[in-house]
């Protein structure tokens, strides 16, 4: 029975051995190493499942260790196909994957599991034993099972309908990423005369250089990964060259053998059906029915409360911009979609008088890194530390990267957790964005022992230019960053007992990227970015109109800002709710859907091209359907949470910061999904309510 821990996807504590892994991703080794620990897995649940009793050690408490198992084994293939992409992990992941679905319908359609669970939960007695912790984790469970279809009949139609779908729509999801992560891939566009690509920086034509020579080309190469569409968008004068690279962008993976769009289609007919199985109207009533929102109505109040805010703001950036752009720049108006970028950083140095690029050169990685560690030790009384060398090969940790860093975090001299940091863009191999994710899970074993948290600390800014010189980070990055660390932290601060929900466990999602959007403000304060930055080459801190630049650009085009987010939250809401998949010809498409939208919250012309859609991961590819709106709604809470900071500090001064660091430490960083989100809010903030003017005046949408 043992004979299936026998692989390096379980023979570890906390510490994956990656070097190893990465060498065993193929299907030849990997998918029988998956298919044994699956049996094994299915064989102790069917042993489990006849000794199951109304008690919490008879039931979560005796699932805790199997499931911890299976969750750490899938977690190592999931995320080596983020960071380490290739076709053997991708085949084995589309073999193994329809497999653990199956596990875990098999796992939550237990009607043994269901009853012991539905008899603790109706016995007064017993409940009352409980603790509020785990009577939360047994109404998830509860619920849960009934998302995952316990309430159908064994080998009725409608079971059988709802696993296939299921297995269905997690191929798709997968199938879906892959297709962005080749779109992206396929796409170079070669520049052999360099005054083509006038108004870019020596620094970034070294790296179009580069680019092109790790493609094994000459001259200069423009793709679509974001370290390199980004940049050249905002800086590139030639607006003929922007407007082609824009339009590649928007409609990557719509074409040929990689289009996405029939994709989408199937996972909003399988998402509609699954809905109605379960008795739910739509896709979004059912995920909405999990979060902290509850209701499609309390997601798009929130959004449309957010839209008339910000419209007026966004009506006059655009004005602002057409003028600019008329009388600096020369151009035409209307602006263009693939004019925006370039002429809000062109506004800005106007403005600001600083470009990207220049800024950049003082927030050299190793410094934002430790200025990162110091807002954590100073305001939150957490202790981060890089392991060196001896200490990885003492401790048995290897990477799957040699840029791959590992951190030991402490409080008060006690060990709470570790995490990787992978930092640098690889687009051969990585896909893009920033995540956080988990590697273990704190939890307290039956012996007592505690297995501490691991966390994966995910992002994509870009490599150092060369072996003496650090990674320099555009802003964004150093924002993207500390949001990434505001994960880790409450994954890794948590001092919840019990796996399902310790850390970001059990956390509704609406409520979970209140952690990460929290840190983001240090950014945003003048004496934190003094302790972040300093010029690469001579140390020099940075200047002070630079720094109320940055402090300013918070505010600068938020309304704009905002506008896209609210579009994009308001389509996904509306396809997963209102919009019907066409079936003939001529029906209104996702795309018109989209277009519809548009007219509300897009200010620019929107091309009758536009694709977006087959490249909108976090939707179809990622766990945001119907909850991208999370974003704002989270924003709204961190917003307010800082400004119990902000009050403190202005009360107190340092000390007033440094006791509410404590207390946010305690409440938000503790607590996990052990406690529903509105206690949690209220403990911190000593109201139910959240005050939405927060959010309003730190984006400046109250002037």
């Amino acid at each position: 029975m043992t004979s299936y821990k026998e692989t390096p996807f379980l023979q570890w504590k906390l510490f994956p051995d990656f070097q190893r892994l990465v060498d065993q991703t193929s299907p030849a080794i990997a998918v029988p190493a998956f298919e044994k620990i699956i049996e094994a897995a299915k064989e102790q649940f069917v042993a489990i499942e006849k000794t199951f009793e109304p008690t919490w050690d008879g039931t979560i408490g005796k699932l805790t260790e199997l499931e911890d198992e299976v969750s750490r084994a899938y977690g190592i293939l999931s995320h080596l196909n983020g960071v380490k992409n290739s076709p053997d992990v991708r085949t084995t992941l589309e073999k193994i994957q329809p497999e653990f679905v199956k596990l875990g319908l098999m796992m939550n359609q237990s009607e043994p599991k269901f009853k012991a669970l539905q008899t603790l939960r109706n016995t007064p007695e017993s409940w009352s034993q409980l603790d509020s912790v785990q009577q939360r984790i047994i109404d998830q469970t509860l619920r849960d099972m009934k998302h995952a279809g316990i309430g159908f009949a064994a080998g009725s139609p409608e079971k059988k309908r709802f696993n296939e779908i299921s297995e269905r729509l997690s191929q798709l999801s997968l199938l879906f990423g892959n297709n962005v992560l080749d779109a992206t891939k396929s796409f170079k566009y070669i520049v052999t005369d360099k005054s083509e690509l006038s108004g870019c920086s020596d620094t970034f034509l070294e790296t179009l250089k580069k680019n092109a020579e790790r493609l094994g080309e000459e001259g200069y190469c423009i793709t679509l990964d974001f370290p390199i569409y980004g940049p050249f968008m905002m800086n590139c004068n030639n607006r003929e060259l922007r407007e082609k690279i824009y339009k590649a962008n928007i409609t990557k993976a719509s074409q040929g053998s990689i289009n996405n769009e029939p994709i989408i289609n199937e996972i909003l007919t399988l998402k509609s059906e699954k809905a109605k199985l379960l008795g739910y109207e739509t896709p979004a009533d059912l995920s909405l029915s999990v979060k902290m929102a509850k209701t499609l109505t309390a997601a798009e109040t929130l959004l449309d409360g957010l839209l008339q805010s910000s419209l007026p703001h966004a009506k006059q950036e655009l004005k602002d911009l057409s003028t600019f752009a008329e009388k600096e720049l020369n151009q035409a108006t209307p602006l263009q979609p693939w004019d925006l970028g370039y002429v809000t950083e062109q506004y800005r140095k106007a403005l600001f008088k600083y470009d990207e690029e220049t800024i950049s050169q003082y927030f050299a990685f190793p410094k934002v890194l430790q200025g990162l560690f110091d807002v954590a030790n100073e305001v939150l009384g957490i202790q981060v530390r890089e392991l060196d060398a001896s200490e990885m090969s003492n401790k048995g940790i290897t990477r799957w990267h040699d840029d791959v860093k590992v951190f030991e975090v402490a409080e008060q001299g006690q060990v709470k957790a570790y995490f990787y940091g992978d930092f640098y863009s690889r687009p051969s191999e990585k896909r893009s964005g920033a995540w956080m994710d988990v590697v273990t899970t704190r939890f307290k074993h039956q012996d007592g022992e505690v297995t501490l948290p691991v966390a994966y600390l995910i992002c994509n800014q870009a490599e150092p230019q060369s072996e003496n010189e650090p990674s320099l980070m555009k802003f964004r990055d150093v924002e993207t960053l500390f949001h990434e660390f505001g994960h880790c932290l409450q994954h890794m601060m948590t001092t919840v007992d019990y796996a399902p929900a310790s850390g970001i466990n059990g956390i509704e999602w609406d409520f979970v990227e209140v952690a990460s959007q929290f840190m983001e403000n240090f950014c945003s304060e003048p004496e934190w970015i003094d302790r972040l930055s300093g010029h690469y080459k001579t140390g020099e801190s940075m200047p002070q109109e630079m720094v109320t630049a940055l402090v300013k650009g918070r505010e600068f085009m938020s309304g704009l800002a905002t506008l896209r987010q609210i579009h994009f939250a308001k389509v996904d809401l509306s396809l997963h709710s209102r919009f019907k998949v066409p079936t003939k010809e001529g029906e209104p498409t996702v795309f018109d859907e989209d277009a519809r939208i548009a007219k509300q919250t897009v200010l620019t012309p929107r091309l009758p091209e536009d694709r977006f859609l087959c490249s909108f991961n976090h939707i179809f590819g990622g766990g945001y359907s119907a909850g991208y709106y999370s974003y704002k709604w989270s924003e709204t809470y961190s917003a307010d949470a800082y400004a119990a900071f902000e009050e403190a500090k202005a009360k107190n001064g340092v000390q007033g910061v440094k006791s509410m660091g404590k207390h946010y430490r305690e409440t938000i960083l503790a607590l996990g999904g052990g406690t529903p989100p509105s206690t949690v809010w209220k403990q911190f903030r000593g109201r139910e309510n959240v005050d939405i003017q927060a959010l309003l005046r730190h984006s400046g949408l109250t002037k």
